[in-house]
């Protein structure tokens, strides 16, 4: 909204913020089974702006002493140009630079089946955990173990363990020595 509060016609909006608020009140009044007017009724509030006040709508939930309440707040904007309104658009940032779990695991550069360190290394991906247990199947295999130990659906493995994975073959036991 204060990205169009420095236009000079952003008195235009007042439609769409009417139909919006309309849109509102009417699911609102459809969910609750009540009429759009009692709705107004409850939930209409008056917010003080710098050229008197506006109306809009509002829901305050009490939460206690200890926590603030809830305040869902729709309207209350004067529609009127301001010269020197400041933009605040800058997104929050959604993803750190942390790396998933699953990207450190392919970087470790180890087969989570057999622990060699000889490449180059896939990742098996079963589509549901649902699949992992499923009663009757008899002994799982290791791999089927470990991906139901970790409630993952992954895991990382060496291009021999995945072979071995895909055509049901016995894990190979771990050198010594």
């Amino acid at each position: 909204m204060q990205y169009y509060l420095l236009a000079f016609n952003v008195h235009r909006l007042w439609r769409l913020q009417w139909v919006m608020e309309t849109s509102l009140v009417k699911t609102l009044a459809d969910k609750f089974r009540t009429p759009v007017s009692q709705i107004y009724r409850k939930y209409r509030r008056t917010t003080p702006t710098a050229n008197g006040t506006q109306k809009g709508l509002a829901v305050i939930i009490d939460r206690g002493k200890e926590k603030k309440p809830l305040v869902a707040v729709f309207g209350g904007i004067e529609l009127r140009w301001q010269k020197h309104a400041t933009l605040e658009d800058q997104p929050q940032k959604v993803y750190s630079s942390l790396r998933s779990e699953i990207v450190q695991r392919l970087l470790a550069q180890k087969c989570e089946l057999c622990e060699s360190k000889e490449g180059p290394f896939q990742v098996h991906h079963v589509r549901k955990l649902a699949d992992l247990d499923r009663p009757g199947q008899g002994e799982k295999p290791l791999g089927v173990k470990r991906m139901a130990a970790r409630r993952r659906k992954t895991l990382v493995v060496c291009q021999r363990g995945h072979e071995d994975i895909h055509r049901e073959r016995p894990q190979r036991r771990k050198k010594s020595g």
